[in-house]
């Protein structure tokens, strides 16, 4: 079966996506799903947990404009299944040089079509903005992860970006399907993340049931390059994100189950 496509995207910054998207594709491939982690966003965070010394020779921006092969840009990490496909700051060009490419919407897909069978999953770690990059990740997705964080903002920027999404989705531009929203730094003795976890749940909102705690660990996790699985990671956040990637394995083959079906 050809990889699941997951994108994690949310336009507000601060909410933990690229850290969710590394934890995930870390999970997910310690899980034994075959995972390539795809670093979409030109400040390379999810690049850096891998590859704290920023020695990369070929990046997304290689494979999209330079037509790099795939062999010379995907590059294996110290995580047995999980592979990276990096991200450097000259793939902040990209959203200029979509504008003058032809069916640019079809980008991402087409570049990462040979790879489609190689993997169980692919996570697509995407900028915090509203860009064409984004976009064309967006349209070759199958799913969709949209964390947000315990927050007034994240509450109100959550509702605005699945909104846009759905614009997308009525252009035919997006077609994945959303996974759920993932809450992100949540204090429970604090009265505003209690009610925004309350509104999201009273929403028609899909969530994920796992909630990730707001932990000054996970700043020491970043400065180690440590992830889910490893010595030294934070137990609470560990065992969040492992909460939220069995929930995303069950939902991925739920999905494909359905799909077939549909297909049939």
């Amino acid at each position: 079966m050809p990889a699941e496509h997951i994108a994690v995207a949310n336009h507000k910054g601060g909410v933990g996506k690229s850290l969710t998207s590394v934890m995930l594709a870390a999970g997910l491939a310690q899980a034994g799903w075959r995972t390539l982690l795809v670093d979409c966003d030109p400040q390379a965070n999810a690049t850096s947990m891998f590859d704290p010394d920023d020695n990369v020779e070929f990046d997304l921006f290689d494979l999209v404009k330079e037509r790099t092969p795939l062999s010379k840009v995907i590059r294996r990490t110290r995580l047995e299944c999980l592979d990276l496909l990096p991200s450097t700051l000259a793939v902040a060009q990209l959203d200029q040089q979509l504008v003058a490419m032809h069916r640019r919407e079809d980008v991402i897909r087409n570049a990462l079509e040979p790879i489609r069978d190689d993997y169980d999953t692919v996570v697509l770690d995407l900028s915090p903005n509203l860009g064409m990059l984004v976009i064309a990740a967006l349209s070759n997705a199958d799913s969709l992860v949209v964390p947000t964080d315990a927050s007034r903002w994240g509450r109100r920027g959550v509702s605005m970006f699945l909104e846009w999404s759905e614009q997308l989705r009525e252009a035919r531009v997006l077609n994945a399907d959303l996974l759920g929203v993932l809450l992100t730094k949540y204090e429970p003795t604090t009265r505003v993340s209690r009610d925004v976890l309350a509104d999201l749940q009273a929403s028609d909102i899909r969530m994920f049931e796992a909630v990730i705690p707001k932990r000054v660990a996970a700043e020491r996790m970043v400065a180690d390059c440590t992830v889910l699985g490893d010595q030294g990671a934070d137990p609470d956040l560990s065992n969040a994100y492992a909460r939220f990637t069995v929930e995303v394995m069950n939902r991925v083959v739920d999905l494909q189950k359905t799909r077939g079906r549909h297909h049939a």
